[in-house]
C-alpha cells in the first residue's frame, strides 16, 4: 500500500466502491482505454515529466501511465478505501479535492488524468476548470468518459454516472473552460453490441449484483477474443464512426 498524504478531508464520492474489485490493471477494458490514451497523447507530441491523476480511485491509470510514459504520475482522490488499494510508484498519493487549490499544487504538472471521471459530477464545467488550475500553461489534459446517453441504463446509475456524453458535448466542454481541443475519439465501436445487450440483461439483476455482473471479467476464452478485437481496432488507421466510450485530449489555451 502506497503512503498517502492527507490535503483534504476524505469524503463520500458518486461512485461505486465494488467497482474497483474488478477494474484490475489486466482488465480487457482497462487495457483497451490504456491504449487509446497512449495513442492520443503520442499525437499530441507533447513532453510530459510529471502528471496528476485526478479521481484516480485504486492508481490503476497512475500504475499504467508510469509504467509506459516513464513518468511520475501522482494520483488524487477523496475515497481514501480505494487510495489503500493503489500500488506504490514513482509519484505520490493524496486525499485532495481539487477545488482546495493547495498552492503546491498549482500548475504543477504537464498532464492532467481524468480517466471516467467527470460523467460522476454534478457540474462538469467547474471540476474540469479547477482541474485545469493545476496544470501548466500550456499543458495537456485526457479526459475518457461513456459514450452517448442511447446507452444509458441500470449500470449507469449504480456506477453513480450522471450522463454519457457525445463528441459536441465535450467540444462545448472543451469551450466553456478555454482547452482547445487536440483530439477526440471513439472507441470500443466493437463493444456496442455487448453494451447493448448488457443494458438488457441488467434491467433484470439486483442493483448488489450489477457491478459484478456488467464489468467483472469475462473468462479465458472471451478475453482472448476481445484482446485481438481490441488489437484491430486500435490499429486502424481512421478512427472509430462510434464507440461505447469517448477518449479526449486538448491543450490549456494561455494565449
Amino acid at each position: 500500500m502506497s503512503e498517502i498524504e492527507f490535503l483534504s478531508p476524505a469524503t463520500r464520492v458518486s461512485m461505486a466502491d465494488e467497482w474497483f474489485d474488478y477494474a484490475t490493471a489486466d482488465h480487457f477494458w482497462m487495457q483497451w482505454r490504456h491504449q487509446v490514451l497512449l495513442q492520443q497523447l503520442k499525437r499530441a507530441n507533447r513532453p510530459i515529466r510529471a502528471a496528476l491523476d485526478i479521481g484516480c480511485g485504486h492508481g490503476v491509470v497512475r500504475q499504467l501511465a508510469e509504467r509506459d510514459l516513464d513518468i511520475s504520475v501522482d494520483g488524487c482522490d477523496l475515497n481514501r478505501r480505494a487510495l489503500q488499494l493503489a500500488k506504490n510508484g514513482r509519484g505520490r498519493l493524496f486525499v485532495y479535492d481539487i477545488f482546495d487549490k493547495n498552492p503546491a499544487m498549482l500548475q504543477a504538472y504537464d498532464l492532467i488524468l481524468l480517466m471516467d471521471v467527470i460523467e460522476h459530477l454534478d457540474d462538469d464545467v467547474a471540476f474540469l476548470k479547477a482541474a485545469l488550475a493545476h496544470l501548466k500553461p500550456n499543458g495537456l489534459v485526457a479526459i475518457n468518459v461513456p459514450a452517448h446517453m442511447v446507452f444509458y441504463g441500470k449500470y449507469d446509475q449504480v456506477a453513480g454516472h450522471k450522463r454519457r456524453y457525445d463528441i459536441a458535448q465535450i467540444e462545448s466542454l472543451f469551450r466553456r473552460t478555454g482547452v482547445r481541443r487536440l483530439s477526440i475519439v471513439h472507441w470500443g465501436f466493437s463493444l456496442v453490441p455487448i453494451l447493448f445487450a448488457r443494458k438488457a440483461v441488467l434491467r433484470f439483476i439486483s442493483r448488489d449484483r450489477v457491478i459484478r455482473t456488467g464489468f467483472a471479467q469475462p473468462n479465458a476464452m472471451a478475453r482472448r477474443i476481445l484482446r485481438a478485437v481490441q488489437w484491430v481496432e486500435t490499429s486502424m488507421p481512421f478512427p472509430m464512426p462510434v464507440g461505447t466510450s469517448l477518449l479526449a485530449v486538448g491543450c490549456r489555451s494561455d494565449e
